[in-house]
């Protein structure tokens, strides 16, 4: 189904910046239907900045998780320079940190936008950015790529559970192996919510964001290990389950029970390595503390000292 070209999207030309090259794909597809004509990629912040400076381009879409210089770093560099404050700059993300989405409300983004991104709501927001009319999008818009992706979302997958494998094995988990893993959920949790399987992009994001608090806080996850470890392995085992079955969509009423069971499972787990960190940055917090107030008595007493050393001299 075509879309209404006549909202303007046919005379804007969009930069889209994300190392991913299928979510590229299907943010292409949905601005062709939209009835955008010149759609510029990269996966590189800096070869979007020597882009931004050879070609006009009227916005850019950015994810947030993009290397090797991330969306927020490509913000600010971009604000930085006399041509790029006034370009708008939509940010996608699966991240759901308020310090970043505070940071780009400063630098002025004309959206923070969660992943999955739904073809309706991306091409309102960008037509909102840019003052036109949202166009008519068929709801067949990702048709060709959700069935393309439906038939590698086992690979997806597989390599999802290869990465798990490394935190059953014992041991510290370790900071490399947090990353890859990290790194996996994020593609699969983003591509899938776009393509068809939003119950898989849940389950990811219940791993993600408790791994992404024990990668920000190590310490306050150590305590936490056996539980971070269940909850990853009990989702990649979902999300496997969900791809063999073939559950689109919300999954119905099993999907829904099993999204609530991980969701709830998730939350108490965050709850509790929040709650750890926020221990540990008090007990920090009162050694600098310590140290302050034993360097202060150290020169008070010193010039008290010195101070009857002069007394007694004269």
């Amino acid at each position: 189904m075509s879309s209404d070209h006549t909202t303007g999207f046919s005379r804007v030309t969009i930069l889209m910046l994300d190392g991913d090259p299928a979510m590229r794909a299907a943010v292409r597809t949905i601005l062709r239907e939209a009835g955008c004509k010149e759609i510029l990629q990269t996966g590189n912040g800096q070869d979007a900045l020597d882009l931004l400076s050879q070609r006009r381009i009227d916005l850019v879409l950015c994810d947030c998780q993009a290397a090797p210089m991330d969306g927020m770093t490509f913000l600010r560099r971009l604000r930085a320079r006399p041509d790029g404050a006034a370009i708008p700059v939509i940010i996608l993300t699966a991240s759901r940190d308020q310090r970043d989405a505070w940071e780009a409300q400063q630098l002025k983004a004309a959206a923070w936008l969660l992943k999955p991104v739904l073809p309706k709501a991306l091409t309102g927001h960008v037509a909102s950015a840019l003052g036109m009319a949202p166009p008519r999008l068929g709801d067949d818009a990702l048709a060709s790529l959700a069935e393309s992706y439906e038939a590698r979302l086992p690979q997806e997958i597989a390599l999802l559970e290869a990465a798990a494998t490394t935190l059953l094995g014992g041991g510290p988990l370790l900071k490399a192996q947090i990353e890859t893993l990290l790194q996996h959920l994020h593609v699969v949790r983003k591509q899938s919510g776009a393509l068809g399987y939003p119950l898989v992009s849940d389950i990811a994001g219940f791993a993600h964001d408790v791994l992404r608090l024990v990668e920000q806080q190590p310490e306050a996850g150590a305590p936490h290990q056996t539980e971070v470890v269940t909850l990853v392995s009990v989702c990649v085992a979902s999300m496997k389950l969900v791809a063999e079955r073939k559950l689109r969509g919300a999954g119905d009423a099993a999907g829904e029970k099993l999204r609530i069971r991980l969701g709830a499972s998730a939350q108490a787990l965050q709850a509790r390595l929040a709650a750890a960190a926020e221990t540990l940055d008090a007990k920090a917090r009162q050694a600098r503390d310590d140290r302050v107030a034993r360097r202060a008595t150290v020169e008070a007493n010193s010039w008290l000292l010195k101070r009857r050393i002069e007394l007694d001299t004269k």
